[in-house]
């Protein structure tokens, strides 16, 4: 094990924003991106699905997304992340892109943070170049308590943390939020906690500087298991949506979809053509809450026709096509 970087140190840090499913990290990552500070920021994100999507939501402020391919960033391409940051300094060096200081990693809702850490601090060539920066992880105010009690990633999530961001505080009493934060003690009781809502969110500052003496939450967790196992039961599947959908025919069916199977369903996202828009819509729920569309400018080049992406613990593919309208879908 390497020793904690020192304030000299002047190799890139890679910092792992991570946070279970709805907890916002996506959201978060765009306000921060905004901040003139983080201009020369390098974002790499991996979403758990057969169709990535956050990327196109983030490029809105970074052109410096790299979305990786599919599958879990934590088991299934960790060799991709490695290659991905190693042609990101090559590229530097060559003069093909302007130089960065950080790199941030958006991970799926569901990835287990330290092998990712694991994999910046243990292969020679990335060491060279990078060091490993700070674990964030995001909590959804709503439902990071139930989140925590339920989930084995989401308690890995926190338990690595060297700093957590509780989301969408200003939805939740604060008997709620002063709950969440005692929960979040018991799992990781030296963890920086900040607060986030929409209208006071906190600075790029406080998320990723480092104090003098400052090591990473990680490299002191050596009994944390480093394999990156998902809970029993989850499955992810994309389901096609070859047509214009009627909106209020979609938003009846999604609604009551999620009203039925939402402990089912972790999450469910979507980019779909609505009949009389030219803009692609982006659909967003969470177990049984939908969450306000999102219109994209254009439609992603090379994308034909639209999909909804689903992650569901112990709910099939062939559950959701029959309850699919006919009227604006087909699935595959």
């Amino acid at each position: 094990m390497q020793p904690a970087a020192s304030v000299s140190d002047d190799r890139i840090p890679v910092h792992v924003l991570t946070g279970f499913l709805g907890s916002g990290k996506t959201t978060f990552l765009r306000h921060l991106l905004c901040e003139p500070d983080l201009a020369d920021t390098a974002v790499v994100i991996n979403e758990f699905g057969e169709v990535g999507l956050d990327h196109l939501l983030v490029r809105e402020v970074s052109e410096d997304a790299v979305l990786l391919s599919s599958g879990c960033l934590c088991c299934a391409v960790r060799d991709d992340l490695v290659s991905t940051l190693a042609d990101m300094l090559a590229m530097v060096k060559r003069g093909e892109v302007v130089p960065f200081r950080r790199v941030v990693v958006e991970t799926t809702g569901l990835a287990d943070p330290a092998p990712i850490m694991q994999a910046v601090m243990s292969d020679l060539k990335l060491r060279r170049g990078y060091r490993a920066g700070s674990i964030v992880a995001t909590v959804d105010g709503v439902g990071g308590a139930g989140s925590i009690a339920q989930f084995a990633e989401a308690v890995q999530q926190v338990a690595l943390a060297d700093c957590v961001v509780v989301t969408k505080s200003d939805l939740i009493e604060p008997w709620r939020l002063d709950a969440l934060h005692l929960d979040i003690a018991k799992v990781n009781p030296s963890v920086r906690r900040l607060v986030s809502s929409k209208t006071d969110k906190p600075r790029s500052a406080e998320i990723f500087d480092q104090p003098d003496h400052w090591q990473p939450r990680h490299m002191e967790l050596s009994d944390v298991p480093m394999a990156g196992k998902h809970s029993v039961g989850v499955e992810t599947f994309t389901v096609s949506v070859d047509k214009p959908v009627d909106w209020p025919v979609f938003v009846d069916w999604l609604e009551l979809l999620l009203a039925g199977r939402g402990q089912s369903i972790l999450r469910v996202k979507g980019l779909l053509s609505v009949a009389g828009d030219a803009r692609p819509v982006i659909i967003h729920g969470v177990q049984h809450v939908v969450y306000p569309p999102e219109y994209l400018p254009r439609w992603p080049e090379g994308s034909e026709g639209g999909w909804l992406v689903f992650i569901a613990r112990d709910l099939s593919l062939q559950a959701i096509e029959n309850s699919l309208p006919s009227t604006f879908a087909a699935a595959h």
